[in-house]
């Protein structure tokens, strides 16, 4: 017969070793599918988890206007390129009518590329089904093709401009968790 005391040990040790295993899961220490993963992000939704990694002003409207992101990711989870509106946000009519080159590098080395000629998905601006807070472009995972995470640069190209959008809108290129289940 197991005593009292030791019925209460196995409890704490057996809880422990859950934490331990849900704090190496969310680390990615287990190979766990990414969209396991941004369930469980979502779930517990850390109050960071969809502010941009970057957010920066881009000539969307400039033929071979390009540039270079260093990735510095906080999670490992499903990531989005897109626009970010201003203040009013952007029209729910648009459509994207340019076309970009995405490259993908992880210490120099290419990974993998595409070309970007609509949009996937948006999100509306709270209390308004008429405009857009941020559409994304491109989602991607993190780590990219199981490569370290720290090491990760994003080069986008305008191939096509998108002369809808020009230096006097308030449009930003964003890189963040995508918040699409």
């Amino acid at each position: 017969m197991v005593s009292s005391m030791n019925k209460n040990m196995i409890i704490i040790v057996g809880l422990i070793l859950v934490a331990i295993l849900a704090v190496r899961l969310w680390l990615g220490f287990f190979p766990v599918p990414m969209g396991l993963r941004h369930l469980i992000n979502n779930a517990i939704a850390p109050r960071d988890l969809y502010q941009p990694i970057v957010m920066d002003d881009f000539k969307f409207y400039e033929k071979g206007f390009n540039k270079t992101y260093q990735l510095k990711p906080k999670y490992l989870d499903i990531y989005e390129i897109g626009l970010i509106g201003g203040e009013e946000g952007i029209e729910s009519t648009y459509k994207f009518k340019g076309k970009l080159h995405v490259e993908f590098f992880c210490n120099k080395k290419p990974l993998y590329n595409r070309i970007i000629t609509s949009w996937d998905n948006a999100t509306y601006k709270s209390g308004d089904m008429t405009r857009f807070e941020r559409i994304a472009l491109h989602q991607f995972n993190v780590p990219l093709k199981d490569k370290y995470i720290d090491n990760i640069e994003i080069k986008i190209t305008v191939l096509e401009p998108d002369m809808r959008i020009t230096n006097s809108t308030q449009e930003k290129i964003y890189i963040a968790v995508s918040s699409i289940p």
